[in-house]
C-alpha cells in the first residue's frame, strides 16, 4: 500500500499562493481540491491521471486522515466503479487533487469571497 503521493508542480504553485494569502496549510488544501473537483460532477478525463510528480509530498493520514474509507467510497461512486486501493490512492486521489487544486485556484482568484465560493452548494451531487 502506497502511502505518500506527490503533486504535481502546478498545484504546488498554487497552493504556495493560496496558502500566503489565506493561511491555509496544503493537508486543508488538499481537502478543498479533492471536493472541488467530485463537486465540479465532470468525469475525470485521461490527461488528470498525466499529471507530473514534481509538487508537494503528501502522507495519505495527512490528506484523508480517519477519513479514508469515506474518501474512497465517494470517489468509487463518482467514478461509477469499485477502485482497488492500489489505484484509488496513488490513481484517482491524486487525479481528484491535482484537477481540483485547479478549480480551487480559480475560485481564489476571481471569487469575490474565496470562503464563501467554498460553501456554496451549488453544483454539489
Amino acid at each position: 500500500m502506497i502511502f505518500k503521493i506527490r503533486t504535481s508542480k502546478r498545484t504546488m504553485r498554487y497552493f504556495e499562493e493560496i496558502t500566503a494569502s489565506t493561511n491555509y496549510a496544503p493537508f486543508i488544501l488538499s481537502k478543498l481540491a479533492i471536493s472541488m473537483s467530485i463537486k465540479s460532477k465532470k468525469p475525470l478525463n485521461e490527461q488528470d491521471f498525466h499529471t507530473d510528480n514534481y509538487g508537494l509530498e503528501l502522507n495519505r493520514q495527512t490528506i484523508t486522515g480517519e477519513w479514508d474509507a469515506l474518501f474512497k467510497c465517494i470517489i468509487e461512486v463518482f467514478e461509477k466503479k469499485h477502485i482497488k486501493d492500489d489505484d484509488y490512492f496513488q490513481k484517482y486521489l491524486k487525479a481528484h487533487l491535482d484537477r481540483g487544486a485547479r478549480l480551487l485556484y480559480s475560485e481564489f482568484k476571481y471569487s469575490g469571497d474565496f470562503v464563501m465560493a467554498l460553501l456554496s452548494t451549488e453544483g454539489t451531487i
